[in-house]
């Protein structure tokens, strides 16, 4: 039972460690019914801002690029008894690549009050 006792602190951290918090789309939908000025204010200038009738849209773009730097490997038979250590299995491993993610969060006002927003990319 003292085992118990002594290990329930540690297992509520380790929980706590799961949790996450609201998605994109239900921050997102918080603005709804809210005014442009608290959009702005909040989100900043759009990146781009369209106006169709007595509709404004305001789109951000979130977009973000990692870089993984590959890895160098000899592949399975490093060694002399294979070529020596620049032998025929040199410049083996993995190429480098750059990874492209974007969201667009596009919001639709009539009258300068939120009325919908579209999510739209490949980290929305």
């Amino acid at each position: 039972m003292r085992k118990f006792i002594l290990a329930a602190p540690f297992a509520a951290l380790a929980l706590a460690g799961c949790a996450i918090g609201p998605s994109l789309a239900e921050q997102m939908s918080g603005y709804v019914g809210r005014p442009e000025s608290v959009l702005v204010a909040q989100l900043g200038v759009p990146d781009r801002r369209i106006q169709v009738g007595d509709l404004t849209y305001f789109a951000y773009v979130h977009r973000s690029v990692q870089f993984d730097s590959g890895s160098f490997g000899y592949g399975p038979f490093y060694g002399p008894a294979f070529g020596g250590y620049y032998g025929p299995f040199y410049g083996g491993g993995f190429p480098a690549q750059t990874y492209t993610t974007e969201c667009t969060t596009t919001f639709a006002l009539k009258d300068q009050v939120v009325q919908s927003f579209t999510l739209r990319g490949n980290d929305c």
